[in-house]
This record gives structure tokens, C-alpha cells and sequence, in this order.
């Protein structure tokens, strides 16, 4: 009967995940097809890419293509400055045709005349010899009334020489990589579709654009140098030369010559290699492509938007159909699964399916799967600790010392007190800091904070950015453990104001920190493998001193403790009830407490009406609560002060709209 029961169940439920999944899937979709418009969802598929290039790229020079280089070797052989007279361009252009070269793509721009001789040396090298192909410009005429596209030829005395002329320009993707390419530019054949249609049977420039099919990272294309080329006493091999396709070009990383600019630009591996290509490189990649294979292929944006949108509610519903750990194992294989797909098509088919966005939209419908299965199953949470540092107190040392088998993986349980503090608004001052302030100002600030734990007799866990994290009654038991922790967090509160103030002589902005506290059982020791591991506490104390540091942003307070630690610290601490709350994770409600002063200090005037108006707002006597907390507020001057604030708002809704009738008076963060 009860496995009878227990189908009968999965029957029900079943189909509810599926469609849940199912529109869950369908969200994804319609907020992928809007991130693939964005810079970063096209910037994460640029990404994928370009692995997938990394993955294709073969190291073979392509062998019947030569690239012939103006470069700084060159310039220091031949002695010249730059632009180099024209009887040198025509000399290259003799000698590439003795040795047999099967075409020449000059990638020059010769629209300005020279000399007469040297212009009449170098068209009538043209003339001869293999086809010669010679390049065209584009240039952008900006002006406040207009903006044009002007075509730069080069002198009619070269073109009708030349076999052909075609425009040297790439089109560099949104991030400014080459990757792609067309064998037409606004109507007019390119430099390297050009050369492919003097090589084709019919004569034609093919129509052809697509992907780029580089065979490797900048310098695999055979390269030599132009002085080598001409070298009167040691010339370049013809072997070198005969039956290939020459591309002439510049490629010089920088260039104080009036040859101008460097003619370099990123490619698919530049991000790994850091270097760029030269533009005849690129010339002579897309050549080759056109020459061997063509380009590779794209699917329209269409037909992907419209597999996406099919793909990710199949699989959204089917995902949550599953338990937690095969919903989330699923996901990551279809994800991984995609993107294997889509480097296996693009390494041996050249087809380049995008799989970024679609394998954030599978992990997407995973998490969500997993969530919801856990909430459904009610499976217990767990938490995962990450050691980030190795700062230890003094104390921890001398027991490690005296206690070696310390060192050995695993815990302890103890009653201890963990602090959280962090810096607020700290994201935003990072932002007008060079990296050098930004670390001198942390620094300004851990070191007294870390003393001050230190000498309080706790031990600093670690450093998580801006945050701190530290605990009091381990390794060693301490029966004041809560007293100290208190102590020590009043005393960073007070540091904190006088590094602000040293930022605020500085001209920068001011710093606040806050602080949570919670004392309970946790465990301690060490967590990690047996080769590295990590000092450290785990278990719900530390979570809810999480939770409570976080809080103060609600209240507007700097230091939120539990009941726990003001019951353990004694009754010396001055302190108000700011609020009673349930937190993320936590079933049980919690009261908050805020320390007013160090132990022995008065209570101040306002705690005592601010506890009258609590008592009053836990009894639903909202008018009566708001008229106390607004006295508490008003009482406490220009800057007012939190708690009242914020119990007064919440006063004011619940007297526009009354709380339930089991209304406990606790307060979820997060809810409305």
C-alpha cells in the first residue's frame, strides 16, 4: 500500500514539474534572446569562440601561401626611411616573378605619385610576370553635417597595370577581433577575393562570408622578411617562392615612420597568446581559407533562436522531473554535452553553433530545478565552508604546537562566539581607488581590527575582501568567550571612526563598518584534503552571525547581536531588543540586540521609550508604537536613529493594512 501510495504521488506531481519546468525553460528563453543582444552575452559567446579556434587550429602553414613582411628588419637592412621609393616595390615584384611566385597581393595603398621613374619602374613590373593584385582603401569622412565612406584607389597608371585591385579592409567583430569575413565591402570586391577570383576557373570573385579559418596564432603563416626577399647576396631560395601565393605587407609591431599607425588587430587567439596579427597575416589566412575548404559556416539568428526556444523547455521539464543531485548533474551534462557538440562541429566541420548562452540557459533550468526539488523533498541544506586565509591567533599556534595531532583533518564541537563584520558600502568607494589605495586603505583598517581581536583573545578565521570573520572559545574553551567577542567588536566600531576620519582628511569618502555576533555550538577544526586544509568553524552559529551583520543594513545600526551572546556576556553590557526575526535558513525566530556602550556604561535615554513602543507594536497596538518609535527618532537628533525609523514604517503599513491574525510580531528580511 505504501509504495502503491507513494507512485500514486509521483503521478500527481510529476506533471505539475514538467510544466513548471516547461515555463521555467520558456522564462530562460525569452531572457537569453535578450542577453544575446547585449555586449556581455555577445562578449560570453566571442568567448566560446574562440576556444573552439584554439581547439581547431592545426599549427600548419597553409603551403601554398607566403607572407612577405615590411618589418623592422627590413628598415634596419635597407637603410631607408619610409614611404621606400618605388623601384624597391618594383624590384620585390621582378624578383617574386622570377622565382616562380604564382600571384602577388600587395597590400599598399599607391594613390599618391612618386618619383616619375620609380612610379614608371614599378607599373611596369606590374605589368609582368604573375597577376598582381594591389589594394584599395576605404576611409570615414566625418563632418558635423555628414559622415561618408570614401574609396582610396591607387594610381590609374598601377591599376591598369595590376591584374586587379580589391580593398584591404577586415571587419573587426564588437570587441575589435577578427574573426570573420566577406569577399565583398560595401559593393566592392576585397584584396583577398580579388586574388581568389584571378585564380578561379571562371575569373569571377566568389561570393563568400563567413567565419575566418585561421590555421594557428599569429606567426604560423610562412613568413619572411622583405630585405631577405632582395637580397642581392643572399637572396631568398626560389624554392621559397615558386608556385605559392605572395601577400605583401606591413607588419610592424610599432612605427615612429610615416608609414603610420601599426596595421595589427586581435584575433580568436590573442587572448591567449597576447599578441595580435598583422594585417597581411589576416589577408593571407582569408585567402587561404577561400583556397582551401571556404568559410566557416554560422547558423541564421532565426533558426538558433528558434531551436533554443525549443530546446530549453524540453529540458526544463524534464530536469525538474528529477531529484536534486541528477536534476543538477543533468543539466551540467547537457550543458557539457553542448558544448562538446559544438567544438566537435567546429573542429571538423568548420559549423559554429553557439553554445554560451544556451548552456547558461540549461544550468539556469537546472539550478532552478534542483531549488525546487530540494523545497519539494524539504532535504536538509547544506553549507559549505571555504578557507581563504591562514591567519591564526597566537593561541591557536601554541596549541597546534603543543597539540600536533591538531593538524590532522577534522573537528570538535564548541561553544563559541563568531563576529562577521564588513565594510558598507564598500563596492562603491572601490570604484574611485586605484588598486595600490584601494589595498593601503584595507590594510589602514584590518591591521588595527585584526589586533584588536587578537588582543581580545580571538582567533582570526580569515579575510573574505572586505569582510572579516573571527570567533572566541576555540581552539581553547573560554568561559568569557561572548564578553570578549563584544568587547572586541566595540572596539574595531571605534577604530572604524578614526579611519574614516583619516579618509575623510584625505578628500576620500568616508568608511562604516558593520558587525554580527552570535554565540552557540559549532564546529571546529580543520577542513580541507590531507595536503592542504584550512583552521576553521563551521555550523549554524556561523551562519546566523552572517545573517546578523547583514541585518544592520535594515535597521541602520553598526553592531546586531543575538540574545545568545547578550545572555552569555552578562548583564554589564547596556543593550536594547532592537526586533525579533526569522532569518534565511532558520525556522526559529531570533531576537536582536544592539550593544549601547562598553560593560558598566549607562543605558541611554531612548532605549527605555523605544522598548515601551516595541512592547506596544508586539501587542498590534500600531498607533500607539508608531507615536513611540517617531519620539525615539526625533529624539535622537539630525541623524535620527534606525530602528525606530524602520519600525515606525513597518507601523504605518500595518495600520493601512492590518497583519494577519496569527501574526507573531516576526520579521522575515526580504518580505514586503
Amino acid at each position: 500500500m505504501a509504495e502503491a501510495a507513494r507512485r500514486d504521488t509521483v503521478r500527481r506531481w510529476r506533471p505539475r514539474a514538467a510544466l513548471l519546468g516547461g515555463l521555467v525553460g520558456g522564462c530562460l528563453w525569452g531572457l537569453l534572446v535578450l542577453a544575446g543582444g547585449t555586449p556581455q552575452g555577445r562578449s560570453l559567446e566571442a568567448l566560446a569562440l574562440d576556444g573552439a579556434y584554439l581547439l581547431r587550429a592545426t599549427g600548419a602553414r597553409p603551403a601554398d601561401i607566403l607572407v612577405v613582411a615590411v618589418d623592422e628588419p627590413s628598415f634596419q637592412e635597407i637603410g631607408l626611411p619610409g614611404p621606400w621609393p618605388r623601384r624597391l616595390h618594383a624590384n620585390l615584384r621582378e624578383r617574386l616573378g622570377r622565382a616562380g611566385a604564382r600571384a602577388v597581393i600587395l597590400d599598399m595603398v599607391f594613390a599618391e605619385p612618386s618619383t616619375p621613374a620609380d612610379d614608371a619602374a614599378l607599373a611596369a613590373a606590374l605589368a609582368g610576370g604573375a597577376p598582381a593584385v594591389l589594394a584599395a582603401a576605404l576611409e570615414t569622412v566625418d563632418d558635423p553635417a555628414f559622415s561618408r565612406l570614401v574609396r582610396i584607389d591607387p594610381l590609374p597608371l598601377f591599376a591598369g597595370a595590376a591584374a586587379g585591385v580589391g580593398l584591404a579592409v577586415l571587419t573587426p567583430d564588437p570587441d575589435g577581433v577578427v574573426r570573420r569575413f566577406a569577399t565583398h565591402q560595401s559593393g566592392l570586391p576585397t584584396l583577398a577575393g580579388t586574388a581568389a577570383g584571378l585564380l578561379s576557373p571562371d575569373g569571377r570573385v566568389p561570393e563568400a562570408a563567413g567565419l575566418i579559418d585561421y590555421p594557428g596564432p599569429p606567426r604560423t603563416m610562412d613568413t619572411v622578411s622583405y630585405a631577405a626577399v632582395i637580397d642581392p647576396d643572399h637572396p631568398l631560395p626560389d624554392s621559397r617562392i615558386a608556385g605559392r601565393l605572395v601577400v605583401v605587407g606591413r607588419a610592424m609591431a610599432a612605427s615612429a615612420a610615416p608609414l603610420g599607425q601599426a596595421d595589427t588587430f586581435p584575433t580568436p587567439f590573442t587572448r591567449q597568446t597576447g599578441q595580435p596579427a598583422f594585417g597581411p597575416e589576416i589577408h593571407a589566412a582569408i585567402l587561404a581559407t577561400l583556397m582551401h575548404g571556404g568559410p566557416g559556416r554560422e547558423p541564421p539568428r532565426g533558426t538558433a533562436l528558434a531551436w533554443l526556444g525549443l530546446l530549453l523547455p524540453v529540458c526544463g521539464g524534464g530536469v525538474f522531473c528529477l531529484r536534486p543531485v541528477a536534476a543538477a548533474a543533468t543539466a551540467v551534462g547537457l550543458a557539457g554535452g553542448l558544448c562538446g557538440l559544438a567544438a566537435g562541429l567546429f573542429v571538423w566541420r568548420f559549423f559554429w553553433l553557439p553554445p554560451a548562452l544556451v548552456s547558461v540557459g540549461l544550468l539556469a533550468a537546472g539550478a532552478a530545478a534542483t531549488l525546487y526539488r530540494g523545497l519539494v523533498e524539504s532535504r536538509e541544506k547544506r553549507f559549505l565552508a571555504r578557507a581563504f586565509s591562514r591567519y591564526l591567533s597566537p593561541v591557536v599556534v601554541r596549541d597546534l604546537v603543543r597539540r600536533p595531532e591538531r593538524l590532522e583533518l577534522g573537528g570538535e564541537e564548541a561553544e563559541v562566539t563568531v563576529l562577521f563584520s564588513d565594510l558598507a558600502g564598500f563596492t562603491s568607494f572601490s570604484e574611485t581607488l586605484a588598486p595600490r589605495e584601494l589595498i593601503a586603505v584595507l590594510n589602514a583598517w584590518f591591521t588595527p581590527a585584526t589586533d584588536s581581536i587578537l588582543a581580545a583573545g580571538g582567533t582570526l578565521d580569515k579575510f573574505i575582501g572586505d569582510a572579516v570573520m573571527a570567533f572566541w572559545g576555540a581552539p581553547l574553551a573560554e568561559p568569557r568567550h561572548a564578553a570578549k567577542a563584544l568587547e572586541a567588536a566595540l572596539t574595531m566600531a571605534g577604530i572604524m571612526e578614526t579611519v574614516s576620519a583619516g579618509l575623510s582628511a584625505r578628500g576620500l569618502p568616508r568608511l562604516a563598518a558593520r558587525f554580527g555576533l552570535h554565540a552557540g555550538l559549532a564546529v571546529v577544526g580543520n577542513v580541507g584534503s590531507r595536503e592542504r586544509f584550512n583552521y576553521t568553524i563551521l555550523g549554524d552559529t556561523v551562519n546566523l552571525a552572517s545573517r546578523l551583520e547583514s541585518l544592520n543594513k535594515q535597521y541602520g545600526t553598526t553592531i546586531l547581536v543575538s540574545a545568545a551572546v547578550m545572555a552569555a556576556a552578562g548583564e554589564g553590557f547596556p543593550a536594547r531588543e532592537v526586533d525579533l526575526v526569522r532569518v534565511k535558513g532558520r525556522a526559529a525566530a531570533v531576537a536582536v540586540f544592539e550593544p549601547l556602550g562598553p560593560p558598566g556604561a549607562p543605558l541611554p535615554a531612548y532605549a527605555a521609550p523605544y522598548a515601551a513602543a516595541l512592547a506596544d507594536y508586539r501587542a498590534r497596538r500600531f498607533e500607539a508604537a508608531l507615536a513611540g518609535f517617531a519620539a525615539v527618532d526625533a529624539a535622537r537628533g539630525e541623524d535620527g536613529d534606525g530602528p525606530a525609523r524602520v519600525l515606525a514604517a513597518r507601523c504605518r503599513r500595518y495600520l493601512a493594512a492590518p497583519p494577519p491574525a496569527d501574526w507573531d510580531g516576526v520579521f522575515v528580511p526580504g518580505e514586503k
